[in-house]
């Protein structure tokens, strides 16, 4: 239980990947808020935290609306009382060729993968930052930011996704050396 006590929220976890590690993230002792944009989806993965034991709520939503992280975030500091650690694993891909690629197709992905998870960590800065100022940084807080190797290498008909995901490694990048302050660790996974 070495997450004893601690509140993690996971965007897009009401299955795969996000599923996974929210129930892993309970598993270890976090109270978890689950998100996704699918109830049924959400519920199965807080039913089968709180089957294992754990603490979990589900907050509902989809992280490119723009009222989206201030709720997620209050859903933590309102259930939980707290907020240590951020996952944003929400996305998906929509491929296409870049002469056939749609402004849809474009900003749809740059929503997803880099302007719900800017707005998510902004939201949580206030947080983290209110935490500081009244010297409750006595330990560490993690973000961790979900890439994929297209984000490092990019991937034929993947121009939009690429981009989106590369732009989430170079704000993971900027926020780990801006948020040692607030003893916040910031990381990046790329999975592929």
């Amino acid at each position: 239980m070495k997450l004893a006590g601690k509140v993690a929220i996971v965007s897009g976890s009401g299955r795969g990947i996000g599923a996974a590690i929210a129930t892993k993230l309970a598993a270890d002792g976090a109270r978890v808020v689950v998100n996704d944009i699918d109830e049924g989806s959400a519920a199965e993965t807080v039913r089968a935290i709180e089957a294992a034991r754990g603490a979990a709520v589900a907050c509902l939503g989809d992280v490119t609306d723009p009222g989206f992280a201030d709720r997620f975030i209050a859903t933590a500091l309102e259930r939980f009382g707290g907020l240590d650690i951020v996952v944003n694993n929400a996305g998906y891909a929509w491929d296409g060729v870049i002469q056939k690629l749609t402004d849809e197709q474009w900003y749809a992905m740059i929503d997803v993968h880099a302007t719900g998870p800017f707005r998510l960590l902004r939201a949580a800065g206030r947080w983290f930052g209110r935490m500081a100022k009244e010297g409750r940084i006595a330990h560490t807080r993690k973000v961790v930011n979900v890439s994929s190797i297209s984000g490092l290498f990019g991937e034929p008909t993947q121009v939009s996704y690429s981009a989106a995901k590369s732009a989430l490694v170079g704000l993971t990048r900027s926020l780990a050396k801006d948020w040692g302050r607030y003893n916040v660790t910031v990381n990046c996974v790329a999975f592929g």
